[in-house]
């Protein structure tokens, strides 16, 4: 596993635990973006948990960012602070 996988793989953690706290807080209140939230947040928990492997190896980061870039459409409402963690680590894997 590269230094970029990990680096990303702890940006999208950030990302992940956000989404998380999010998704709680809507569960509880019965908010109409649960399920949205709900999505988003298992969507990141299986990047990351790609992001991470070790066997067998993660795919090239170019496949990740896809990925991540594709979430960025899901980051609105109360998701939006997700998105700026979201886009740090498409920060970190473009660089």
């Amino acid at each position: 596993m590269s230094v970029v996988h990990q680096n990303v793989g702890l940006a999208v953690r950030k990302a992940r635990d956000e989404a998380k706290r999010i998704l709680t807080e809507l569960e509880t209140r019965g908010h109409p973006q649960t399920n949205q939230s709900s999505a988003l947040y298992l969507a990141l928990v299986g990047i990351q948990k790609r992001l991470l492997a070790v066997d067998p190896p993660p795919a090239p980061i170019a496949q990740f960012i896809a990925d991540l870039e594709g979430l960025l459409r899901q980051c609105e409402g109360k998701l939006a602070p997700v998105k700026t963690l979201i886009e740090e680590a498409l920060r970190i894997g473009k660089s």
